[in-house]
């Protein structure tokens, strides 16, 4: 993957660019970066042109001027196709990713062809009440400077992380990647969009969509209520569920072989 830069109304963007074939934008999730999505999935280069911008605020793209919200993100994925002069694309988001890439097929369902949601927060009854209720407390105005302070000390990062989010299934490459990444996010326009995430109605886009959706979930997710996402799901004859059984919302090599697999078989139609 080539490293990019471009600067898009007044505001630096970076991101990833290689592979062959029809586009494939994929929008990596909270406080990360092009290499969450672009790095784990390089092999998806075989079948699509891979294109992963740092969101906003994110990596080392520079904040908005405006709030965070998923469509002012999406906003700027727009600009950036428009840059590379990307008409017609497939689509993929990473949890809080997903929300700014169901923006996207909102925005334009004629533009994005295959959709694919990896562990996505699509509506207020699909995530785990204790994960809203820790994110409500956590990105209170009054809790967050230290909240933020704290993510910078890697010892509690990687405990918390590890007891609350990922679980111990996590490879140490992917600790470091994540560490470094919590260590240049914009505060401001992180607090802004996992405020946004949780008020996300975002299950009616892919109750909407008559083209090709996959939904990928480990069956074991901290922050994905996974039994409630299978009963609103069943009915959709228009989405594909993947259920992951043997993880949870970390990463590890193995995963990323499964997950891997599920995406290259979706995009081969």
């Amino acid at each position: 993957m080539e490293e990019r830069f471009v600067v898009l109304g007044g505001k630096r963007v970076r991101y990833l660019i290689g592979g062959e074939g029809k586009p494939l934008v994929l929008c990596h999730g909270f406080i990360s970066s092009g290499e969450e999505f672009g790095g784990r999935f390089a092999a998806l280069a075989c079948q699509r042109t891979l294109i992963a911008p740092d969101l906003p605020g994110n990596g080392q793209s520079d904040p908005l001027g405006v709030r965070h919200t998923a469509e002012a993100m999406a906003a700027t994925v727009w600009a950036l196709l428009a840059h590379l002069g990307v008409r017609s694309f497939d689509l993929a988001g990473l949890c809080l990713g997903a929300s700014v890439a169901c923006a996207m097929a909102r925005d334009d369902a004629d533009a994005v062809d295959h959709l694919i949601l990896h562990t996505p927060l699509l509506g207020e009854a699909l995530i785990r009440p204790q994960y809203r209720w820790q994110v409500r407390i956590l990105a209170s105005r009054a809790l967050w400077p230290t909240v933020v302070w704290l993510s910078r000390q890697r010892a509690v990062s990687d405990i918390y992380k590890r007891l609350a989010i990922e679980g111990k299934d996590v490879d140490p490459h992917t600790a470091d990647v994540n560490y470094l990444n919590q260590r240049r996010a914009d505060p401001r326009a992180a607090r802004e969009w996992i405020n946004d995430a949780l008020g996300r109605q975002d299950l009616e886009l892919v109750r909407s969509r008559s083209k090709p959706t996959m939904i990928i979930v480990p069956e074991h997710d901290r922050l994905v209520n996974v039994d409630r996402l299978r009963e609103m799901v069943a009915p959709l004859g228009n989405v594909e569920l993947v259920v992951d059984g043997q993880g949870g919302h970390g990463w590890s090599p193995d995963a990323v072989g499964r997950h891997l697999a599920a995406m290259r078989l979706a995009l081969a139609d």
